[in-house]
């Protein structure tokens, strides 16, 4: 069962609204505590397992949400980016020992230790 909270910040603390247990409104200080608060009185008063109870909090913090989404947004590109240098550089390592060059000389290249240059000869 899935039970949508409606959550807004007040003076400190979050007003939970919760509209599939007839508008009910819990005060709390912390949204975790609200979510558990919410499987209790489900299964006390549905007698539905607190396990099968999903909470989707929903929050109404304007500004702060689209600020999260757009660091979010960029974490996930950072990855993206992050994932596609490490393939290119083990393809410019694997280019400079195809040339004979050791893995001395590449460390120098590319500033980074004769060991590194095998760890990434090894993951091609």
């Amino acid at each position: 069962m899935e039970i949508r909270a409606e959550c807004e910040r007040k003076a400190g603390g979050w007003r939970v609204r919760v509209p599939e247990l007839d508008n009910l409104l819990i005060s709390t200080r912390r949204l975790d505590v609200a979510t558990e608060q919410i499987k209790d009185l489900v299964h006390e008063y549905q007698g539905i397992d607190r396990c099968d109870v999903i909470v989707r909090v929903e929050t109404s913090m304007p500004g702060i949400m689209c600020d999260l989404e757009a660091a979010q947004a960029k974490m996930r590109e950072a990855n993206r980016l992050q994932e596609q240098a490490s393939k290119e550089i083990r393809e410019v390592v694997a280019t400079l020992r195809n040339q004979g060059l050791s893995m001395r000389d590449i460390g120098v290249l590319l500033k980074i230790s004769p060991q590194r240059v095998a760890q990434l000869s090894e993951n091609l």
